[in-house]
């Protein structure tokens, strides 16, 4: 195999396709089509006198950005197919001003001057019309606070003018602004100066569209600030505003400046209120169907799930299938055995049902309650009306539901989408070691999970079912009983629990055997304990031998209670849970792979941190099941001689000792080659 570095690995596999946060120009991707038309036909409507203000509201993530951005392209392509003279629209041109970016009521009305002024620059104003700006300057009478703005205007850089202001001059600018630009909207608007000084405004030949996105971004005290900016062009002909927030943010700010008068004010200034509307399954069909694919048949079903989950936010749906397509490559090249329908299931569980989800991410209870669950729904399809039974019926499923699990089976949409997840356990394991990768991490919170008692460590333990699987070279054994076993091998971390909590002092861990070998060692800690090359708290504990590590599980099982007992794996559970059902050579599949384990070709020299190799999982998502430590079994081997088995190689073995079936046989061996990992069972 060749090492990284010598192939350009991303050109051997598929494309991630992932949609950006920024709006959607395409306005069928929502079924915003019908809103386009029917806002960008009112703002072009010759009939419909300016100034006029539009709110389009929507809370976060609805798609206001989306439709205001198609709404703009759509005026643009009006204007630049030509409006004829008979015709019942009028050229719109658009300027997007994004408010939230300045501070104050004053550096608002200058910014948003000068955004007008780049788009007149951006569509050749400046350059193409500049005898007819010159007529108008000539018309005004010019101060040096308007001489200025004609120079920077002349140079085509407006906004190193507002930066030049200082506070005074800026009143004084907005003082004889009215009347500047009134002359200049009109000429941008006709592209002609007045011919006369009475002569007025006709908005029907065009209006300047200012789009102010995101207000409910800004700071309370700025959001008045802007819609008192707004006020200052409501007697401007040819000038229509269309506001795009969340209109209960915009309330509660203007109670705290206009108290009840609050939806009063917006309603003197906005004349036209659009609440966007709740998108339809239907409508997110394209955007889904661009990322997942209109052919898979598995999936299909799973589209209406996805935005009732998200309650229909735009956003929200991008989110969850960006981290969709980011998990299917990971898996393609990972080659995991993970259906698409169950990894899409899983994002909608994330993002839609949180709590269930955080619940189905315990190793302990995860698999558990998705079976308590699977077999309420399967009672409830006996009965021939899925989700719909009698009051009474309800009672006694609740009654066999786990209090914890009750409001679960209550709802509805949750239990039609488990419905079409039934993944193995081992699958689940695979979903939350990928999720990880994309889970936002909260702020300033810890991501680690410590346990503080003994038999606590839920998290990092595996589920594996009873059933058959393929033992050693072909042979069909089966496991009669369910059981857990641990993710990782019991690190140094871990086991200075124990010895912190007396537990080679201790004899209710040791039995007689281990108790008479420890006092022959005189053992009272890993025979490495101490040497650096060993020690680091996530590096596997070794120099433990069989009678150290069957004290370890013992203190465990003491402190799990009446619940679980804890012990060493049998051969047969240990490489079950190593070679998966189908038999692998390897945890991860039939030809070895020299970056999935730490063995003696890799030059390490000493045990890695169990969590280095994660292409290296197995089936069941158990780490370092080949290579980095021995682990020992509870298989006595030699009952004479008291031998026990050991499996899964080292980092000083070979590939040959790597193999899921390899093992060897010892008992009081303690070398820094040899640890452990626990199984739990119920009692």
């Amino acid at each position: 195999m060749e090492k990284p570095g010598n192939t350009v690995g991303y050109l051997e596999s598929k494309p991630v396709r992932i949609l950006s946060d920024a709006p959607l120009v395409r306005e069928a991707d929502f079924g915003f089509d019908a809103y386009v038309k029917t806002i960008s036909g009112l703002i072009a409507n010759k009939e419909n006198n300016t100034p006029l203000v539009i709110g389009v509201y929507g809370k976060w993530g609805s798609g206001k950005t989306t439709l205001m951005e198609n709404i703009r392209t759509e005026l643009v392509r009006g204007a630049e197919a030509g409006v004829g003279k008979d015709s019942p629209f009028r050229i719109c041109k658009p300027v997007w001003f994004q408010a939230w970016k300045y501070k104050n009521e004053d550096e608002i009305l200058a910014a948003l001057i000068r955004e007008i002024f780049i788009s007149m620059e951006q569509a050749g104003f400046f350059t193409r019309c500049r005898a007819k700006i010159e007529e108008v300057i000539k018309g005004l009478n010019q101060t040096k606070l308007t001489a200025g703005l004609i120079k920077k205007i002349g140079g085509v850089s407006t906004g190193e003018f507002f930066k030049s202001l200082d506070y005074k001059n800026k009143l004084g600018f907005y003082d004889i602004f009215q009347t500047f630009f009134d002359d200049f909207l009109w000429t941008y608007l006709s592209w002609r100066p007045k011919t006369g000084k009475f002569e007025q405004w006709d908005d029907t030949k065009g209006a300047l569209v200012v789009f102010i996105d995101d207000l409910d971004r800004c700071p309370g005290t700025r959001i008045v600030d802007v819609l008192e900016t707004v006020k200052l062009f409501m007697d401007k002909k040819g000038c229509v505003f269309v506001i795009g927030a969340d209109n209960e943010i915009i309330i509660k700010a203007l109670r705290d400046t206009y108290k009840d008068d609050a939806p009063g004010f917006m309603d003197k200034i906005v004349q036209v209120h659009f609440n966007l509307p709740r998108i339809q399954d239907a409508d997110f069909r394209p955007l889904v169907e661009r990322v997942i694919g209109a052919s898979n048949e598995g999936v299909e079903i799973l589209h209406p799930f996805i935005v009732r989950a998200l309650d229909s936010n735009p956003r929200r749906v991008k989110r969850l299938l960006n981290d969709f397509s980011l998990m299917k490559g990971l898996v393609s090249v990972k080659q995991l055995n993970i259906e698409e329908k169950d990894l899409l299931v899983w994002n909608i569980l994330e993002k839609g049902f949180p709590d269930f989800y955080a619940l189905l991410k315990r190793e302990d209870e995860g698999p558990r309650s998705l079976a308590v669950l699977h077999d309420v729904i399967d009672r409830q399809k006996k009965q021939d009306s899925l989700f719909q039974v009698s009051p009474e019926k309800t009672k006694e499923k609740e009654n066999r539901v786990a209090n914890h699990l009750t409001g679960f089976a209550k709802d509805r949409s949750l239990l039609e989408i488990l419905d079409e997840f039934r993944p193995r356990p081992f699958v689940l394991r695979q979903l939350s070691t990928l999720s990880e990768i994309v889970e936002p991490s909260d702020a300033g919170a810890p991501k680690e999970k410590t346990r503080t008692v003994p038999g606590e460590d839920s998290e990092n333990m595996t589920f594996i079912p009873s059933g058959e699987f393929i033992y050693q070279n072909g042979e069909k054994r089966t496991i009669d009983k369910d059981y857990e076993i641990g993710i990782y091998p019991v690190t140094n971390k871990d086991y200075e629990r124990f010895i912190r909590a007396g537990g080679y002092r201790d004899e209710a861990f040791w039995d007689s055997e281990s108790l008479a070998w420890r006092s022959y060692k005189k053992a009272g800690l890993p025979k490495n304990w101490e040497d650096p090359d060993y020690n680091d708290p996530e590096q596997p504990v070794t120099g433990v031998s069989h009678h150290e590590a069957r004290a370890y599980a013992a203190w465990l099982t003491a402190g799990a209670g009446e619940k679980y007992e804890y012990r060493l794996p049998t051969e047969e559970e240990w490489e079950r849970a190593a070679r998966g059902d189908k038999g692998n050579e390897y945890p991860w599949g039939d030809k070895f792979d020299p970056y999935c384990c730490n063995h003696r070709r890799s030059d390490i020299g000493k045990p890695s941190r169990v969590t280095v190799y994660p292409n290296g999982i197995s089936p069941y998502g158990c780490y370092d099941m080949a290579g980095n430590v021995w682990e020992w079994t509870g298989f006595l081997y030699d009952k004479d001689r008291d031998y026990c088995t050991l499996r899964g190689g080292a980092f000083t073995s070979d590939i040959v000792d790597c193999r899921c079936a390899a093992h060897f046989i010892n008992l009081d061996y303690r070398g820094g080659n040899l640890g452990f990992r626990c199984v739990r069972v119920r009692r």
